[in-house]
């Protein structure tokens, strides 16, 4: 495998949780932003973090990288970002927003990917994908520039021309996938963990 950087997603706008999410504090004050990078930096040589355009850094302990203007581009911006700051790396990524998602998790997404894998992604047990939980090979930094230059951000609008390895719940004995992709996206959800 080709050097691997982690890639906390933390440049969203949080509008259904009232603000940014990346430096809510959750377990014993650890940030949402710097638990994600805890969670990647046992797996990554590296692990940086990426904000919005002029957002600040929600775990200083590691490198920011920013969006490119313009802002309101969603996480493909992030990944983006990544991608032109990390060389041939290809990316472990994890956005911020799910906190149960665990070192254990991504290895066993690491574990399973294969050369011809261009993603490497976890499915809940509705089988709905988690694209922001996963490995992003380096052949994807292409498709990401060219979805966000004809305007398309949604990161769901590039799985069905990659290649990509689903890991369903069975994929990930000893694990309870539904759990852990909890994604925070209202007080509410952030009160209920």
């Amino acid at each position: 495998m080709a050097q691997l950087v982690g890639v906390v997603l933390a440049g969203g706008e949080g509008r259904r949780m009232g603000r940014a999410k990346g430096d809510l504090a959750v377990d014993d004050g650890v940030s949402l932003a710097e638990h994600a990078a805890l969670a990647l930096g046992p797996l990554c040589g590296t692990v940086v973090i990426s904000v919005a355009p002029g957002g600040e850094n929600p775990a200083p302990d590691y490198s920011v990288i920013r969006d490119p203007e313009p802002a309101g581009r969603g996480p493909l911006a992030g990944i983006a970002a990544a991608f032109g700051a990390t060389g041939s790396a290809d990316l472990l990524v994890l956005a911020c927003d799910y906190p149960r998602v665990d070192t254990e998790m991504l290895e066993a997404i690491l574990r399973v990917a294969t050369p011809d894998d261009e993603m490497v992604i976890v499915t809940d047990g509705r089988g709905r994908d988690h694209p922001l939980v996963g490995l992003w090979r380096r052949s994807m930094e292409e498709p990401v520039r060219t979805a966000l230059e004809i305007g398309l951000y949604k990161v769901r609008s590039l799985l069905a021309e990659a290649r990509v390895r689903r890991l369903d719940p069975t994929d990930l004995p000893g694990q309870d996938p539904d759990a852990a992709l909890i994604n925070l996206n209202t007080r509410a959800d952030l009160d209920s963990l």
